[in-house]
């Protein structure tokens, strides 16, 4: 698992055996950050159901500001802040370690919110994606033009909504048995 783009492009993350830490995989992190656009720049982004940190991290190797990674699991912590420090990002990140999708009301109290680009890569089947697309809306966790990535599984049952209140499905993305939604806010 490498980082496909930007400032860090190349470097290898670091991964644990073992666990239930799924990473997006070089490809679908690719062809999302093709959709969205190579250059991030000043974006704050947060990273939910983080894993490995790939995502939160590519977008800080893409010129993002600053980034939040939130997990439920101190191993997945642990494991984001050593691929910190692999690409040199422990100064841009802020790693929380809280319950998904109900942890996100706690996220306002890091004062790093609105957020302009989400990733939400949640375990599959477990029904997270409208409640943690309708906690962001509801905790003003979104910025005006904020955009947010949801990634699923093709026969699963965790359907991509059209519309949370003022956030837009606006294209979706097959990769394999992966399932991309992105969202505008």
């Amino acid at each position: 698992m490498r980082i496909t783009g930007g400032m860090v492009k190349g470097c290898r993350l670091a991964r644990i055996k073992g666990t239930n830490i799924r990473p997006t995989s070089d490809v679908v992190r690719s062809a999302i950050f093709n959709i969205l656009g190579q250059a991030l720049n000043g974006c704050i982004v947060l990273d939910l159901f983080a894993g490995t940190g790939s995502l939160g991290i590519e977008s800080l190797s893409r010129g993002s500001e600053k980034a939040v990674f939130i997990d439920k699991s101190k191993k997945a912590l642990a494991l984001i802040q050593k691929n910190l420090s692999l690409c040199g990002f422990e100064e841009r990140a802020i790693l929380a370690q809280e319950g998904l999708p109900d942890g996100l009301a706690r996220i306002r109290d890091l004062d790093c919110a609105p957020f302009d680009l989400v990733f939400i890569d949640p375990p599959y089947g477990k029904g997270y994606i409208a409640s943690t697309l309708s906690n962001l809306v509801d905790g003003g966790l979104l910025a005006t033009d904020s955009r947010v990535v949801v990634e699923s599984s093709t026969g699963v049952d965790d359907d991509l909504p059209a519309k949370v209140d003022d956030l837009v499905l606006e294209l979706t993305r097959a990769y394999g048995s992966t399932v991309i939604g992105i969202y505008h806010y």
